[in-house]
C-alpha cells in the first residue's frame, strides 16, 4: 500500500511522472534499491524500477510510514525518469 495525501499526490507531474507510474515502478519485480540514506532523521530509499503500463524507467525516492492501524505504507517522495547510467544499472539487475 502507498501513503498518499495532498503533500505528495500529483507532486511529480512537474517531472512528467504520474502517481500510477510511481506505484508500478515500486511494484516492479525487477526493481532494485540502489541507495539508503537518512534525511532529517527519516530513512529514505532510492529505487530503480519500470512502470508496467507506460514502460517508463523511474528513479523513485521513498520512505516508509506507519498508519493508525499499524500498517506500513510506502510514501513516494520524488520520482524522475532514469538517466542513462541508472537505466544500464537497472537492466543489469
Amino acid at each position: 500500500m502507498f501513503d498518499r495525501d495532498a503533500g505528495n499526490t500529483n507532486k511529480n507531474l512537474v517531472h512528467g511522472v504520474h502517481d500510477g507510474e510511481i506505484e508500478e515502478a515500486c511494484e516492479d519485480p525487477d526493481a532494485i534499491i540502489i541507495e539508503q540514506q537518512v534525511v532529517d532523521g527519516e530513512e529514505r530509499y532510492v529505487l530503480l524500477g519500470r512502470a508496467a503500463t507506460s514502460g517508463v524507467y523511474l528513479r523513485v525516492v521513498y520512505t516508509w510510514r506507519t498508519d493508525n492501524q499499524g500498517e506500513d505504507l510506502m510514501r513516494p517522495i520524488s520520482a524522475v525518469t532514469m538517466g542513462r547510467p541508472q537505466r544500464r544499472r537497472y537492466q543489469r539487475g
